[in-house]
């Protein structure tokens, strides 16, 4: 890209004088917390819940997001227990929640794509396991490729204690 095509890609769009919508929106938005971190947590959870314009963006998302992330261990439990319950009633091992059978997904993605398991928790035992890479290669369906998109992304933002949250992990699956 040359200098010229990029002052007109960053170029402020005016309408009658006006700042755009979406100038006024991000400006808005940038009143309104008091934070970086806040800031951050409320575009997390617009991205992380597919809002693709300003024009959209939902602050009832924000208030769900920052809940589960200052409970994180909370729902960390929640969704390990779930997993458990997944386990028992489809008789499977933990490993085999991994593991994909031909194209079919693996029953941590089914339970990542119905969320039924957050995407906190899909991305936390991702840091931890990191499985993605296999599944990758064996799912081609568009919904699994987009969702393993979102976690690659997402994993930057997902600040977390290796140790602690497999501490919490381990103690719930050796309990059931």
């Amino acid at each position: 890209m040359n200098e010229h095509s990029m002052d007109k890609h960053f170029a402020k769009h005016e309408t009658g004088g006006n700042f755009s919508a979406q100038r006024t929106i991000f400006s808005n938005l940038g009143k309104t917390f008091d934070s970086k971190e806040d800031l951050i947590f409320f575009y997390l959870s617009q991205v992380t819940n597919n809002v693709p314009y300003p024009s959209m963006f939902d602050h009832d998302l924000y208030d769900e997001y920052k809940e589960r992330m200052n409970n994180f261990h909370f729902h960390l439990k929640r969704d390990t227990e779930e997993i458990m319950k997944y386990m028992d009633e489809y008789d499977k091992t933990f490993d085999e929640m991994f593991i994909a059978k031909g194209i079919n997904h693996p029953p941590i993605m089914k339970l990542g794509l119905s969320k039924t398991i957050s995407l906190e928790t899909f991305t936390t035992l991702d840091i931890m396991l990191d499985f993605l890479t296999v599944m990758e290669k064996k799912l081609i369906d568009p919904a699994s490729k987009d969702f393993i998109k979102l976690v690659r992304n997402y994993k930057p933002f997902l600040s977390i204690s290796v140790d602690k949250e497999k501490k919490i992990i381990m103690d719930i699956l050796n309990k059931g």
